[in-house]
């Protein structure tokens, strides 16, 4: 009979822990001296409520996806309690964002559906590189009118001095913008008033001292705030985030609608305003990978 209550007790207890202990956030992002309860903290884990965190090391930084939707970023040292995070977070919600954010915990997580289909639009694109130099962005795309950072590789075996000229023309192949440029990247202000409001725009890039190493010709419509009205207010809300998260959600967001240059900027930018987080680092190259040769 004392064996049956116990157990009894034993297992009434443990239910009640469970009970105490429920998942509220997802570890995003992880750089520094990071632990909860004494255990280091990793992508992809779930921080439960009752418990508490600790941050140290140079640089930090902690993002988290909050279970009921929103997120949230840590930078400083110090203790954190999970429950007094999720008080900050019990007012936010933004069904746009989750949804994104949900994208971003798939690949975290390996779902192989996201992956598939983005996989799958990064073929097509890199079939139909044929020269040298390639860029990180299908031959066709859309862009958003603001600055968009144009970055490139050479194609193995190729070899230069990492001098180039750039060439930005409009569809009658006037060219409205020539370039001389020192490395693999060049931002361009689709606000310029030398591309004239143009809404179809085609680029390519050469080496300065052998035109025949170039790349294709590389088109994108940009796209004008005005429209569309849905695209406009998906806009203004997820541009509310100014941080590493939300700049990673801008990119999912500008992936799945097809402005990937766009989507090539906002990953920079969170890792910029991550203190460079090994984990949106990799999500930014598996997306070079997606893009290019």
């Amino acid at each position: 009979m004392k064996t049956k209550l116990l157990s009894f007790l034993l297992l009434l207890l443990s239910a009640t822990l469970i009970h105490a202990q429920e998942a509220k956030f997802m570890v995003l992002g992880a750089k520094g001296e990071i632990t909860s309860n004494g255990k280091e903290i990793n992508v992809g884990d779930m921080l439960v409520s009752n418990s508490s965190i600790k941050i140290n090391g140079t640089s930090p930084y902690l993002g988290l996806a909050y279970i009921a939707g929103g997120t949230l970023e840590l930078t400083k040292k110090g203790s954190f309690k999970v429950n007094d995070l999720e008080e900050k977070l019990s007012n936010q919600n933004n069904d746009l964002a989750s949804k994104y954010v949900d994208f971003i915990k798939d690949e975290l997580t390996g779902s192989s559906e996201v992956s598939s289909t983005q996989a799958k639009y990064g073929s097509v694109t890199r079939s139909l590189k044929k020269k040298p130099i390639y860029f990180y962005a299908p031959i066709n795309s859309n862009a958003i009118k603001s600055q968009v950072n144009l970055t490139w590789a050479l194609k193995e075996g190729v070899k230069s001095k990492d001098s180039f000229k750039i060439y930005i023309k409009d569809r009658k192949q006037h060219v409205l913008i020539e370039d001389d440029v020192k490395g693999t990247s060049y931002n361009l202000d689709l606000n310029d008033p030398k591309l004239k409001d143009q809404k179809y725009l085609f680029y390519y890039v050469e080496d300065a001292s052998n035109h025949k190493i170039s790349s294709d010709i590389y088109a994108f419509t940009v796209y004008m705030m005005g429209e569309d009205k849905e695209t406009d207010s998906e806009l203004a809300q997820l541009k509310n985030n100014d941080t590493a998260i939300g700049h990673l959600i801008l990119a999912k967001y500008y992936e799945e609608k097809g402005f990937i240059v766009n989507a090539s900027s906002a990953y920079e930018k969170a890792i910029s305003l991550s203190n460079g987080d090994q984990q949106y680092t990799k999500m930014y190259q598996d997306f070079q990978t997606r893009y290019g040769s």
